[in-house]
């Protein structure tokens, strides 16, 4: 066995300790919960009008990419009013349904708001999906089912 030989098989022992930190440090990240910190919003479909009468959906992302709410623990979703655009929530707390009412009056803001806090106590940063409502438009012109012409000199 040669001098360098020891020298060698410590290089290498050092070279698998790295890598087991790293694995080691790889399995800690996936298995320790990422706090969240805020949200996003979207509303499903914007294609869906403000109208009195129609219904949107509003979907919240937690913050950052991969921080979800902890086990049991449900964001709350509340509407600056809840007369012209009541909120219900889905069971994860993270799906905001409004269904405006025929009688919501057209030109309101409204709110909807989620907040969250964390199992540590920190608080999320709320997010607000605003809008207003908005008169749909008027009714089309009736169909044209025939004329009359009249021939004038």
């Amino acid at each position: 066995m040669s001098n360098l030989e020891p020298l060698r098989l410590l290089k290498r022992l050092i070279e698998l300790q790295e890598h087991t930190l790293m694995v080691l440090e790889r399995i800690e990240y996936r298995l320790t919960p990422h706090l969240v910190t805020g949200f996003k919003s979207r509303q499903e479909n914007p294609m869906v009008p403000l109208y009195p009468g129609n219904t949107i959906v509003i979907t919240f992302t937690p913050l950052p990419v991969g921080a979800e709410p902890a086990s049991g623990d449900v964001p709350t979703i509340t509407s600056s009013d809840p007369v012209n655009a009541p909120v219900t929530a889905d069971s994860t707390g993270l799906v905001a349904t409004v269904a405006f009412p025929e009688t919501a009056v057209v030109g309101t803001e409204f709110g909807i708001t989620i907040s969250y806090t964390n199992p540590d106590g920190t608080v999320a940063t709320p997010n607000t999906f605003s809008g207003t409502i908005v008169a749909p438009p008027p009714p089309p012109p009736p169909d044209i089912t025939g004329f009359t012409s009249e021939q004038t000199t």
